[in-house]
């Protein structure tokens, strides 16, 4: 450091000599050769001191400028002098010896002290101000024009570019998909076992009760909807006295396609198509007498109207109004046609035209109580069918649920073709069954969705 204010003092006194010599302007933005030569040697001399004392060496600071340029009031030399030391330090806008390890601050302080020095001793030498001195354009604070690198190609090329051959391709279309599919599986038991000296007696038993639902739909989301359900549902149940040893208590079949075409609203033109039969043997009371079996009776029935399509938060259903609906009653086996349908010999199908209303739902009633429901009318102006079948799904955890089913049922067709007298009159046996009947079974077990 000492040696550093030696060199600026011997800077200094140069200065002043060439200064007192030539008499430089501010407006004369030409440096005498004499200063250029004296601002380039102390300049060296302070590399080689720094280069014997370091292992690197660090270029001098720009402020020395200030000394070796033309006589000029600078600001800072001013500000630094007009505030105290703390006051300095505080202040980040005016040069500051906050760190003494920071040699450029020390060496910019130190300039300012002796140009400070200068004001004051020599001011015949201060002709200009720091104002003067930039709108003369000896002193830039930054560039008029940007630095353009110039870039030359390569004389030669290193390695030749191989030739690339690009194929056509040939882009590849996706269309959304407009089709969603889902299903529903389940499988319940109920075993009962009383020993022989029970005291309230009874009988041991043993039910099973398989259902499997699976839906493809299609929806584009502009005008035409189509909607596919498969169901199957299939029970079991045994005594010991039951005739024969497994008897159905759950026989279903039943596929329903729903073509929608989007009309105004929430309405729509529509036009459905139904398949209903049985799998297995259904019969009669505690007998062996088989009253249906696999197509007999097979259900076609297809219909064409509108519906009106509703669906909330937890509430989605649908009602269907068809003026105009055919249905058609096959059953493949005579003996069932003859007896339990009234069907003419030789006669295996019964054809019947008239309106049909449904109107089906799924209500979400909590997270995990979930009721569907089907309602369906049917008259042919001679006879009528009522289906009314009600579903309540509680959910357990993912595998394990409950199903509650009601099913309540009207149909006096099979009465009214099946029992009449001479004059076609109902017969006193036929007059007094009830055309309602009712089915309704309760389970637990496993249940998988997907």
């Amino acid at each position: 450091m000492r040696n550093t204010l030696f060199l600026l003092t011997a800077l200094l006194a140069l200065s002043l000599q060439a200064r007192a010599e030539n008499r430089i302007s501010p407006k004369n933005s030409t440096v005498p050769d004499s200063i250029i030569s004296n601002y380039t040697d102390s300049l060296n001399a302070l590399v080689s001191h720094y280069s014997s004392s370091a292992k690197t060496t660090t270029a001098p600071s720009p402020f020395l400028f200030h000394i070796m340029g033309p006589g000029t009031l600078f600001n800072s030399a001013l500000k630094q002098q007009m505030r105290q030391p703390a006051a300095r330090l505080n202040n980040s806008t005016l040069p500051s010896l906050g760190s003494t390890d920071d040699h450029q601050l020390l060496l910019n302080e130190a300039s300012n002290a002796y140009l400070s020095y200068a004001y004051a001793h020599f001011p015949q030498l201060f002709t200009a101000t720091q104002a003067e001195l930039t709108e003369a354009g000896s002193v830039r604070s930054d560039l008029e024009q940007p630095i353009v690198e110039e870039k030359k190609l390569a004389t030669t090329v290193v390695e030749e570019v191989p030739d690339v051959v690009v194929e056509a391709v040939e882009p590849e279309v996706k269309r959304p998909n407009f089709w969603s599919f889902k299903g529903n599986g389940g499988l319940q038991f109920t075993q009962t076992y009383l020993s022989k000296n029970w005291y309230k007696g009874g009988l041991n038993s043993y039910a099973m009760l398989a259902l499997l639902t699976v839906e493809a739909n299609f929806d584009n989301k502009r005008k035409v909807q189509l909607g596919n359900k498969f169901e199957a549902r299939l029970g079991f149940q045994t005594t010991e006295n039951s005739v024969p040893k497994f008897r159905p208590t759950d026989n279903l079949l039943r596929f329903t396609s729903n073509l929608g075409i989007k009309a105004i609203g929430n309405w729509n033109y529509a036009a459905q198509l139904q398949l209903q039969s049985q799998p297995y043997h259904g019969y009669k009371g505690n007998t062996e007498i088989v009253n249906s079996t696999f197509l007999s009776p097979l259900y076609v029935r297809s219909s064409i109207g509108m519906d009106f399509s509703i669906q909330k938060k937890r509430f989605k259903g649908t009602l269907k109004l068809a003026p105009l609906s055919y249905v058609i009653t096959y059953v493949k086996v005579d003996s069932i046609a003859r007896k339990d349908f009234g069907m003419p010999e030789g006669y295996n199908a019964r054809h019947n035209w008239g309106p049909n209303v449904q109107f089906t739902f799924d209500y979400q009633i909590t997270k995990d109580i979930k009721w569907s429901s089907r309602f369906y009318w049917f008259t042919n102006f001679k006879s009528t069918l009522i289906e009314n079948e009600h579903t309540f799904n509680f959910t357990i955890n993912k595998y394990l649920s409950a199903k509650i089913f009601l099913y309540p049922r009207y149909d006096d067709s099979k009465y009214y073709n099946l029992k009449k007298d001479e004059d076609g009159n109902l017969t006193e046996d036929s007059a007094k069954e009830t055309h309602w009947m009712f089915q309704e079974f309760l389970s637990l077990g496993i249940n998988y969705e997907f």
